[in-house]
């Protein structure tokens, strides 16, 4: 099993959980260790310094020649003094130290002369002393002085630290660990109700958007809810767009269908002459040809919604709007951009007796306009014809062989290419169709 695909199912609120609890963890450790480390040596620093002062003290008597009896002691009494010589004999000693026994071997310290070490294997026992010991001069005969501090108040006292951070630091972390889960729990406890709430959620359900609950505090929990509920309020609109698109789909579609079924049920059920049918064949060929340009814009319009054109192919848009004019180069979809000023001519001929098209470089952009004749659309109507099955008047009904959706169709396009369609009012005293698009760049 991969560990980071089992980690990653892991709930959030245990894995915040066991990464904060690692974390102090380590950083515990370090400390604790750093700590006891910075502990130790400042302990030895303190101890070697009164070894340090005890063997400078006695090793500037002996080099005198001034050696007394006994050897003076260091403040508290605490510091073990011996001289000896190369027999290891005790020739002076503090009171505190044995004038018999030698502290330590000489052989045993002879190669650490002038460095202080910890040792317990001294006549003094098994508890652990600081040993400095230096060579010197006595009555022109090389000495030894050798000088020992007891350490175990040191050593105590490190492992009394030790014993501490061993029972305290994993406490902390189970608290650290306790407190985590159980504030991660809290936090992410909104969460839940808005999932909840989501998972109940039916956008179908009523005509308003649902709301979710949003959580009181001005944190990123709120945010998610405010996300949310615009999130569920575009799905609301989606949804009714979705349910009226079909509805008038299937109302355009009803018209030709009933057309070519009642035209066939006539001719069927009366006696028509043989000669009659060409005429029957050619009325339910033109409803069947509404039919069919009807399913080409539907499925021209599901194509747009979910997946634009492509646009960067090399289109010579000037030649496709006036054939043999000037070249004008924009990158999009041959076949979309087409379309788009098919629609738009088409649008402009079944109302109008005179139509003309330009395409002109303005700019970073080619701007084509359609102007025809007509009798024009008033300024309050002119955004909402973009909208698909608008037609605004009974002369502008399906019988003449628009669906209405024409101009939705060419101002998905143009957007599509980066562009955008606008309608104003014509010189030829109709409509203009002001298209623009921006031109290629290489």
């Amino acid at each position: 099993m991969n560990p980071l695909k089992w980690w990653a199912r892991r709930t959030l609120r245990l894995r915040v959980t066991a990464t904060a609890t690692l974390v102090l963890a380590i950083g515990l450790v370090l400390g604790t260790t750093v700590l006891s480390s910075l502990f130790f040596h400042s302990r030895v620093k303190v101890v070697d310094q009164t070894v340090h002062a005890e063997l400078a003290t006695v090793t500037q008597l002996v080099t005198a020649d001034a050696l007394p009896a006994p050897l003076p002691s260091a403040p508290g009494g605490t510091a073990f003094a011996q001289v000896l010589d190369a027999a290891d004999t005790v020739l002076a000693a503090t009171t505190s130290a044995s004038r018999v026994l030698p502290l330590l071997p000489v052989s045993q310290f002879a190669h650490r002369l002038g460095h202080a070490f910890t040792t317990t294997a001294t006549s003094l026992g098994t508890s652990p002393l600081r040993v400095e010991a230096q060579t010197a001069t006595l009555h022109g005969v090389p000495v030894t002085v050798i000088v020992a501090v007891p350490f175990a108040d040191v050593t105590s006292a490190l492992d009394a630290l030790r014993n501490v951070v061993v029972i305290v630091v994993p406490l902390v972390l189970l608290a650290a660990a306790a407190a985590t889960w159980l504030a991660v729990g809290s936090a992410l406890r909104p969460v839940d109700d808005m999932r909840a709430a989501a998972d109940a959620v039916d956008v179908n359900a009523s005509n308003t958007a649902p709301q979710l609950a949003e959580p009181p505090s001005g944190d990123e929990l709120r945010r998610l809810g405010q996300t949310l509920n615009r999130m569920l309020r575009r799905l609301h609109v989606a949804g009714e767009q979705q349910r009226s698109f079909v509805a008038d789909a299937a109302h355009e579609l009803r018209s030709p269908i009933a057309s070519v079924q009642t035209q066939l049920e006539v001719a069927l059920a009366t006696d028509t002459a043989p000669t009659e049918w060409p005429a029957v064949a050619r009325d339910v060929l033109a409803d069947v040809q509404r039919l069919s340009r009807l399913a080409d814009d539907l499925l021209l319009l599901a194509r747009l919604d979910s997946r634009p054109p492509k646009v960067d192919a090399a289109v010579d848009i000037g030649r496709l709007a006036c054939p043999g004019g000037a070249s004008i180069l924009v990158s999009g979809d041959e076949a979309a951009l087409s379309r788009m000023l098919e629609n738009l001519t088409s649008n402009a001929g079944r109302y109008a007796t005179q139509v003309s098209m330009h395409a002109t470089a303005v700019g970073g952009n080619v701007v084509i306009t359609v102007d025809d004749d007509g009798p024009g659309i008033a300024p309050a109507d002119r955004e909402r014809v973009f909208e698909r099955w608008v037609r605004l008047d009974a002369g502008r009904s399906s019988d003449d062989g628009g669906s209405g959706l024409g101009l939705a169709i060419s101002r998905s396009i143009a957007r599509a290419h980066g562009g955008d369609i606008t309608l104003d009012e014509s010189p030829l005293g109709g409509l203009r169709a002001v298209v623009n698009v921006p031109l290629r760049r290489d």
